[in-house]
């Protein structure tokens, strides 16, 4: 079996969609029936690397649309016996290349109807949905109607790549973060995104003991609306903004952390949460959105109504008191090795 994945990113990407598609195309490459897993992306931001011996990656599609439409040519001439479509987007290239193309669904983008005619008509032409949660499959089939079959793959965690580890000195030192309380939050600061969290940490953080500082990593557009939010706030002071950093140092990151908190609004997963209790952070998610299944409802972690700054506040005092660091058990349910036997079950 010839396996094609069409992608916003993958190798060489970073954030959330582009692991969950490399955990994909290599949950493909893993199986005794497939001779050759396709990856089409249409855009990198790194040099890929760690490619699997079965995975074909074209990283000369993200070059532009020509390079992208001699890939997607190459690739048809393949013919391959299923054709992922993942993101909905791309699904017009998806229908192009198969009948009928399986559609992954990640998050808001699935949420609510898509400003393309074309690409609403042309979901119901897919075999079948693909969604991280069950939260985005319920509100994509809210608006969609779609009446094909159905499935949840929710994202997997690669426990052996993190761990408890002692802080790094240097980025202790780095961030001014020496005999501090630290809560962190990992994402994107984008003005298209204020969904997961950073204002909601930042109003109530006045509220909490001198001693605990908040640590955002990652960077965007809205950096500056953020820091002049915490000046105004008067916490400038305990606020750290890392800016960009390398994956390498993701781990360490979160090793910083006496706390993970994201009260968001619109994840359709959240998988930093996985990462956090990999490395054995104790964390706080939303009970409005995915964040609440990478938590098991609760299981894995406290949840609270982001809209209730007490109940975050009291959450934060709560984990905060626990003062010990565990990796759970029950994280094994987000293990790889399901994640393979479920997408061989869809398959």
């Amino acid at each position: 079996m010839r396996v094609l994945l069409l992608c916003t990113d993958a190798y060489g990407g970073h954030g959330g969609i582009a692991l969950y598609n490399r955990d994909l195309a290599e949950a493909f490459a893993a199986r005794d029936d497939v001779e050759e897993v396709i990856v089409v992306p249409r855009v990198m931001r790194s040099l890929p690397r760690d490619i699997p011996s079965k995975v074909k990656f074209f990283a000369a599609a993200a070059r532009g649309p020509v390079h992208y439409m001699r890939a997607i040519a190459h690739a048809q001439r393949t013919r391959p016996d299923v054709v992922v479509c993942g993101h909905i987007n791309l699904l017009p290239v998806a229908c192009s290349l198969a009948r009928h193309p399986l559609l992954m669904l990640y998050g808001i983008e699935a949420w609510k109807r898509t400003r393309s005619a074309i690409r609403n008509r042309l979901l119901h032409r897919c075999g079948g949905v693909i969604a991280i949660s069950g939260i985005t499959l319920s509100r994509f089939l809210d608006w969609s109607h779609y009446r094909g079959p159905v499935h949840l793959l929710p994202n997997a965690i690669h426990a052996e790549q993190y761990g408890i580890r002692p802080k790094r000195v240097d980025l202790v030192a780095a961030y001014g973060i020496a005999r501090k309380r630290v809560l962190l939050t990992i994402g994107r600061l984008a003005s298209e995104e204020r969904y997961k969290g950073f204002d909601e940490l930042l109003e109530v953080l006045p509220n909490l003991p001198d001693d605990v500082v908040y640590v955002i990593g990652g960077d965007g557009n809205d950096r500056a609306r953020l820091e002049h939010k915490a000046e105004h706030l008067g916490i400038a002071h305990r606020v750290v903004f890392t800016g960009h950093f390398p994956d390498e140092d993701k781990c360490d990151l979160y090793n910083l952390a006496d706390v993970y908190v994201m009260p968001s609004r619109g994840e359709g997963f959240g998988f930093v949460f996985l990462e956090a209790l990999a490395s054995g952070v104790p964390v706080i998610g939303s009970k409005h959105d995915g964040g609440c299944e990478a938590l098991l409802d609760g299981e894995l972690g406290l949840l609270v109504d982001p809209a209730n700054p007490a109940e975050i506040e009291a959450a934060i005092r709560e984990q905060l008191a626990r003062g010990t660091r565990e990796i759970p058990p029950r994280l094994e349910y987000f293990s790889f090795e399901n994640f393979k036997a479920t997408l061989g079950a869809i398959v």
